[in-house]
């Protein structure tokens, strides 16, 4: 696992350049447009659980919509994708539903921006993930240059040092051009952009989950039943949710996140592994 230490450290030297420039192409410029009041009810959030955006900022509300406070740095990053700046070394990215009915937040500890190599054939991502497959994106410091490609079957991984070293992983989907991988216990997310030219490695602390107030949750198991933590048992009512609704790509993101939290409880896990049995290979 050489490589991906050496990438993790690339990944956390890179966070004082946060993505700060919103993409103005006129998609994104829609999908922004449509947000405009809509409350997020966040689930599994510690204490932004109230999320609206009025047009121009992002502000945190109280639970009837009144603003609390507002968030001064923002980006538009792609269709669908929204990210909040928190400080250098972490903001949350929002992974929104073409319905603009589900939110996936999840906390970032470092991020960096790939760009599609030049001379690479590019092409809208309508179908993940046969449309990136061999595209080759480089990205991270001059000194230690990064590639990442799909080739249909493994995520390679390069870095430059002295030499290339490359490394394979096979990453699962979780969430619309996303995928997930897992180093040394940590999720990895790497996001493409609705037009395939760009790409996003994010280093994960947390994964949530979220809705907009006029599509409200109906799962209410307590922690008295579940053994669960009241955040992470709202995102286990949240996971419960989506699969109900037949969305069992965000439903497994967040059953892995609650795996992940409770690997050294094993009542709990075995308690989230029968509740979610359903998907399960």
């Amino acid at each position: 696992m050489r490589l991906l230490h050496i990438l993790s450290l690339s990944t956390w030297i890179s966070t004082g350049l946060l993505y700060s420039q919103q993409n103005e192409w006129p998609e994104v410029q829609k999908f922004a447009v449509g947000l405009k009041d809509v409350i997020w009810d966040l689930q599994g959030t510690n204490s932004l659980k109230y999320l609206r955006f009025d047009g121009e900022n992002f502000h945190a509300v109280t639970q009837a919509g009144q603003s609390r406070s507002k968030y001064k740095e923002h980006a538009f990053v792609d269709v669908g994708v929204f990210q909040l700046v928190f400080s250098e070394s972490r903001s949350a990215w929002y992974f929104v539903s073409d319905d603009l009915k589900l939110v996936t937040p999840v906390n970032v500890s470092g991020e960096i921006e790939f760009k599609a190599e030049t001379g690479t054939a590019v092409k809208p991502v309508t179908n993940f993930s046969q449309d990136i497959q061999n595209v080759v994106w480089v990205g991270g410091p001059e000194k230690t240059p990064i590639k990442l490609r799909w080739n249909g079957a493994e995520f390679e991984v390069g870095v430059k040092t002295k030499t290339w070293e490359v490394q394979k992983v096979r990453p699962v989907i979780a969430n619309r051009r996303v995928f997930e991988f897992v180093h040394e216990g940590d999720p990895i997310w790497i996001t493409f952009s609705a037009d395939g030219t760009e790409a996003w490695w994010l280093n994960i602390t947390d994964v949530f989950g979220g809705h907009a107030r006029s599509n409200p949750s109906t799962t209410a198991l307590d922690v008295k039943t579940t053994g669960l933590p009241p955040t992470q048992n709202d995102v286990a009512n949240h996971a419960e949710d989506l699969l109900k609704a037949g969305d069992r790509i965000r439903a497994a993101t967040l059953l892995r996140e609650l795996e992940r939290k409770n690997a050294t409880k094993p009542e709990a896990l075995q308690h989230l592994q029968e509740r979610f049995k359903a998907l399960k290979p």
